[in-house]
């Protein structure tokens, strides 16, 4: 029996929310997986929400909000099985340095600002996803992107300190924090202090031993329970205070157009960020579990989450590495994880928002702090100062950059540190001297690999593994000479194997022009092998070829060592 195709506008509905072709397949047999991944995402992902909103200068509820409809909307549109969208510290204090200047105090203000930011943070990605710049995700590299969470990480640590020792303490500046935090400790509220303390080691203590419980739910409710039984409030022991019930309400205000710009640029900075970081998670448990991932999937997908939970008054959004860590540990088979996790987190918001009014500030401080900890990656430093200094370098001043100018100016500096990086790498490529290897089916290898590999008295084959253009011209002709001087004897062919120039401008034939003009005043012939098609335009219009001669143009390497043996100059 043949079966009956689906009709089109499933099939389109599909294309445009392929979590409901998933769903239409779903396994019974994964329910009891997703269930009880789902419970334990939202045990971790709501007291997360929770105390991420106090990074984000936002009530409570908002936090709430964020934790909720992303994982709802991802859910329909995202192409990883085990990804939770949510809440993220770095993204979170992003947003915060961002609106604090321009609501100048004003809560309302503040709160129509974050949804303009959020819903820009959404375009953004959707832009992206549309123009298929998946690629982005790899532009900042690995050692910048360290520093640059390395340095959020002693923001945040910072920032929580004076809430876990109960008193006065509010600076966006990591110096600033540090020097009012120790003028304040003499106020120290000890019952706080004791409590957050506490609070603290059983975080730690549930990481270490108990992994898979959701440690920060336990010590959310154990701070709910101690501040309620033993009246902490007349103690002066800060709470969350009164959380509202239900679904948000709208802020929208307009706002000057010059604002609208400030926004769209903060909203870039965070869509790099967050989304280079939420798709390195989504990547790693892709590959753990063995499937494929989609980058400018992944861009629609958190455009729509931001989108949706800038609507419902919520903050920038991205992928969660916590929260899918669990889901992943727990043995989440489908994104049906993130709809019971949302699900039971909206019944959470609906009926039991009073008790969350005991929630200690302490508490909250120590999820944020243990979080923070977690975020901040020693032994990557560890690893790139053994592998490459220069690296830890780049990525230790990209800490200092966050905590001496700040989180926003911190983007800007990882970008241009990472812009900086690579100019570095491509105006300063390899290049190396070549010789045959017989046991390599006599190909040609470079002599530093190959110490032993054949070379021919006179002749220098030459690699350089880039391409030819302005700003790396004069490094090919230093390390060109630098090769020349080295020979002994002193060579009479100087022959570069082009099979790695895959571009060439016009400085760059000029500069090569120069040079086969010095070799040939210093009776040394210049040529080319692997010269391809393309990259010979340029070098043809400027009548280098004719110069250098049909002679010293060859196919290949090979041939340039037969030609050169057969005319004797070997001798």
């Amino acid at each position: 029996m043949v079966s009956k195709e689906p009709p089109a506008w499933w099939r389109g509905l599909c294309w445009l929310l392929p979590g409901l072709e998933r769903m239409a397949g779903y396994r019974r047999a994964w329910w009891k997986y997703d269930l009880a991944a789902g419970l334990s995402v939202a045990a971790i992902a709501l007291p997360v929400g929770i105390a991420y909103a106090d990074l984000a200068d936002v009530p409570p509820v908002v936090g709430m909000y964020s934790a909720i409809f992303p994982l709802i909307v991802y859910a329909f549109i995202g192409s990883s099985r085990q990804l939770m969208t949510g809440p993220d510290a770095a993204t979170c204090v992003i947003t915060a340095a961002s609106l604090g200047a321009l609501a100048g105090g004003d809560g309302e203000r503040y709160l129509a600002l974050l949804m303009v930011l959020t819903l820009l943070t959404g375009l953004v990605y959707l832009a992206a996803g549309v123009l298929r710049l998946g690629f982005i995700a790899n532009f900042l590299s690995q050692p910048i992107l360290t520093g640059y969470l390395n340095g959020i990480a002693l923001l945040i640590i910072v920032s929580q300190l004076p809430k876990l020792f109960g008193v006065a303490g509010d600076s966006a500046k990591f110096f600033e924090g540090i020097w009012h935090f120790a003028e304040q400790l003499g106020q120290t509220n000890a019952v706080t202090l004791v409590m957050g303390l506490i609070l603290l080691a059983v975080l730690v203590a549930f990481r270490v031993w108990l992994p898979r419980w959701p440690a920060p739910l336990v010590v959310v409710v154990l701070g709910i329970g101690v501040v309620f039984f033993f009246g902490l409030e007349a103690r002066n022991v800060e709470v969350l205070g009164h959380v509202p019930a239900g679904l948000p309400s709208f802020h929208w205000q307009v706002f000057a157009g010059s604002e609208y710009l400030t926004l769209l640029r903060d909203a870039l900075g965070i869509g790099l960020v967050s989304f280079t970081s939420g798709i390195l998670t989504a990547k790693s448990f892709a590959r753990r579990n063995r499937y494929d991932l989609d980058a400018n999937r992944e861009l629609s997908a958190y455009g729509a989450s931001n989108l949706v939970t800038g609507l419902l008054s919520g903050y920038p959004v991205t992928g969660a590495d916590s929260r899918t860590a669990v889901n992943d540990a727990m043995g989440g088979k489908t994104q049906v994880t993130g709809l019971v996790a949302a699900g039971a987190m909206l019944l959470i918001l609906f009926f039991l928002t009073q008790p969350l009014a005991y929630v200690p500030q302490a508490a909250l401080a120590a999820v944020i702090i243990v979080a923070a900890v977690g975020l901040f990656d020693l032994k990557s430093w560890v690893k790139l100062f053994r592998i490459s200094h220069l690296e830890f370098a780049f990525s230790v001043g990209t800490t200092l950059g966050v905590l001496v100018l700040g989180v926003l100016p911190g983007v800007l500096l990882a970008v241009l540190l990472t812009v900086l990086n690579l100019l570095r790498e491509i105006a300063t490529p390899h290049a190396t001297v070549l010789g045959r290897v017989k046991e390599l089916s006599k190909s040609f290898h470079s002599l530093e690999d190959y110490p032993d590999a054949k070379t021919y008295p006179g002749l220098l084959l030459f690699r350089f593994e880039s391409s030819l253009v302005f700003f790396n011209a004069e490094h090919f002709q230093a390390k060109l000479k630098e090769a020349v001087v080295a020979s002994d004897p002193k060579p009479k062919w100087v022959i570069v194997d082009a099979s790695t120039i895959n571009l060439v401008d016009l400085t760059a034939v000029e500069k090569i022009d120069e040079l086969r003009a010095e070799l040939q005043e210093a009776g040394i012939r210049f040529g080319f092998a692997h010269l391809r098609q393309d990259t010979a335009v340029l070098f043809r219009r400027a009548g280098v070829l004719e110069r250098i001669g049909p002679d010293y143009l060859f196919p290949s390497l090979t041939a340039a060592v037969k030609r050169y043996k057969h005319l004797g100059l070997e001798q």
